[in-house]
């Protein structure tokens, strides 16, 4: 289920810091889930129910490792795509659901509309720009306005592995798509905030993850 590119591995730091993220897709929705396999481990974007199944099913088959060792449960934006197995997994679980706590701030039409409402009444914690994750201090936090005004990345600094939800798409062939929405002036300043990092492993909301020494190198709008 991890479809991450291979090729070479980069040189260190990366090889004293392994890569943590696994990668699960259904053949439906075409989303990514991922899980971020650490002492404690964290769940980005559950997805689909079938997603979170398969999660689940790979998490104790492939890991040995049990529901209750995910303590917290991270959307990149809400979308329902992204979004619809959280209820499913925190029954399971009991890890909160976090996500950005910038839109209500961005004055985004989907702040204001039902869709969001109910969305929204699935967070238990809402996080901040340029912060650590709760327990998980090595992944920051990268605001990300543009797809949605919600978006975030997450970035590891130290192993250099980059989950920018529906910010960017890969295409096959490893074309990197910015996925337009909401706000492209605010969308440009994203992609120029994501470009200044160091990026060896880009997980994508859809399509094949990213290995490249340059994984940002060449963005296509």
């Amino acid at each position: 289920m991890d479809t991450a590119i291979e090729g070479k591995r980069p040189e260190q730091p990366v090889e004293r810091q392994p890569r943590q993220v696994h990668t699960i897709t259904d053949r439906f929705s075409m989303a990514n889930t991922y899980l971020i396999n650490d002492e404690r481990m964290i769940v980005v974007d559950p997805g689909s129910v079938l997603n979170t199944q398969l999660l689940l099913s790979y998490l104790q088959r492939f890991l040995q490792r049990k529901p209750e060792d995910i303590d917290l449960i991270v959307l990149t934006h809400l979308h329902p795509d992204h979004s619809a197995g959280v209820d499913a997994l925190r029954k399971v679980t009991h890890a909160p659901a976090a996500a950005y706590s910038g839109t209500p701030r961005l004055l985004d039409p989907l702040a204001t509309s039902d869709e969001y409402e109910r969305q929204a009444q699935m967070i238990d914690i809402w996080l901040e720009d340029v912060v650590g994750l709760p327990n998980h201090l090595d992944w920051r936090v990268i605001a990300s306005p543009g797809h949605t005004a919600e978006s975030l990345c997450l970035y590891n600094p130290f192993s250099y592995e980059l989950l920018c939800g529906d910010t960017l798409i890969t295409l096959d062939g490893g074309t990197i798509l910015a996925r337009g929405g909401t706000n492209r002036r605010r969308l440009q300043q994203t992609i120029q905030t994501l470009e200044s990092l160091k990026v060896y492993y880009l997980y994508p909301g859809h399509g094949r993850p990213i290995l490249s020494m340059r994984a940002l190198a060449n963005v296509e709008w």
